[in-house]
């Protein structure tokens, strides 16, 4: 049975929070359980970052910078009007998008399960967010009819003349990659249908620094305790998610990767090997 409601995750929260405590989202979008685990992660981070070169909020932060900027370059460079985060969680990326592009987006559409919409609803209540080109609504990404699919979300406010970029963001690794390359095909059918689709993901392939360096195994086993649930890793290299998207029925995925693209930050620590890829695949 496919369950339209979930609590905010731990790691909502706790992601919530490093947006807000990095300035990536306005600091009511925080909450008290996010800044308690911000809290206790500190410690356990600074270490972590001395010591291996990077930390879960370090490597969170390089993940949000990547998609930032393929963003950015799906609007000046793909004619992107239209943006629809999946699995928005607490990100604050839409008001920062609409604002950076207030002639170029005519929408932003953040979608979660319906306790995520109704959580970050009153935040921005809170907030005194208004803009009508921004939209909250509830998604399952699991079904595939109905008002809650991606197609029902898309069919009740998305244009279909418009160029249309679709996010998902820490989504991925949460299901076993039978669930996740269902979602991708439909997916790709649905964005098919519009002049421009493009698809922005993240994902963790299975590399061989999970058998090399404990401290990458210690990393995954943070995440699974803060989602209460195991974390399994996607293919195993770059030639692999390329050839797995398009199995899916995309035309082509170009893989990023913060360690060599021009798009990521600025490592302070160049010889360290980022644990994810960032995939851009057309429909």
């Amino acid at each position: 049975m496919i369950k339209d409601k979930s609590p905010v995750s731990l790691t909502g929260h706790f992601t919530g929070q490093v947006w807000c405590e990095n300035g990536y989202s306005p600091r009511e979008m925080g909450s008290l359980l996010g800044r308690v685990l911000y809290r206790i992660h500190r410690p356990a981070g600074w270490l972590n970052e001395r010591l291996a070169g990077h930390s879960l909020e370090t490597i969170l932060l390089a993940r949000h910078h990547l998609i930032d900027n393929l963003v950015c370059d799906s609007i000046e460079q793909n004619g992107v009007t239209q943006i629809v985060e999946m699995a928005s969680g607490l990100s604050g990326r839409g008001l920062r998008m609409l604002h950076r592009y207030p002639e170029q987006i005519t929408t932003y559409l953040e979608a979660d399960l319906p306790p995520m919409v109704a959580w970050k609803n009153r935040k921005l209540q809170n907030y005194c967010y208004r803009d009508k080109r921004h939209i909250v609504a509830p998604v399952n990404i699991l079904r595939s009819e109905g008002r809650l699919s991606p197609a029902g979300v898309f069919k009740q406010n998305i244009d279909p003349g418009q160029n249309t970029l679709v996010i998902t963001e820490g989504l991925v690794n949460y299901f076993q990659l039978d669930t996740i390359e269902a979602f991708w095909r439909r997916l790709q059918q649905l964005l098919n249908n519009y002049p421009a689709g493009i698809y922005l993901f993240e994902v963790w392939p299975e590399l061989a620094i999970y058998r090399e360096k404990i401290h990458y195994r210690g990393l995954l086993k943070i995440i699974e305790w803060l989602t209460r649930q195991q974390v399994p890793l996607h293919y195993h290299s770059d030639e692999s998610i390329v050839q797995g998207v398009e199995a899916c029925g995309y035309h082509s995925a170009q893989i990023y990767s913060p360690d060599i693209s021009a798009f990521g930050m600025n490592q302070r620590n160049k010889t360290n090997i980022s644990p994810f890829r960032v995939v851009k695949a057309m429909a």
